[in-house]
This record gives structure tokens, sequence and C-alpha cells, in this order.
């Protein structure tokens, strides 16, 4: 699944193949495959942006 992520280290706003997104014992949201920013290449350090909050909440309420 692509989502839209922004870098939290630079700011960098870019789509990224997560694989598929699953939630942890504390119902925290984990992707498969860990996010790299392709400007920075700061790896795990990405926030949803507002388009990438409604693609996890459509994910959400497909997998509900």
């Amino acid at each position: 699944m692509r989502v839209n992520l922004r870098c939290s280290v630079c700011g960098s706003i870019y789509d990224y193949e997560v694989g598929e997104p699953s939630l942890d014992d504390n119902y925290r949201l984990v992707f498969e495959k860990k996010p790299i920013c392709p400007q920075c290449k700061a790896i795990d350090k990405e926030l949803l942006t507002e388009k990438g909050q409604g693609q996890m909440t459509d994910w959400d309420l497909r997998n509900m």
C-alpha cells in the first residue's frame, strides 16, 4: 500500500510503499516496510499527512 507521509526530520512530503499496514498490541500503526525519506534518508521518522490519515482511515474501515 502506498501512503502519503511527511518526514519529521526534514519536512519532505512523499508517497511510500509501506507494504501491509497492521496494528500492534497497543493499537499503534505498524508498517511492514520501514519508510525511508527520499530526501534526507531518515529511517522510520515518518508522520502521516492529512492525505495519509485519510488513506489509513479507509484501510481501517475496510479491515474491520
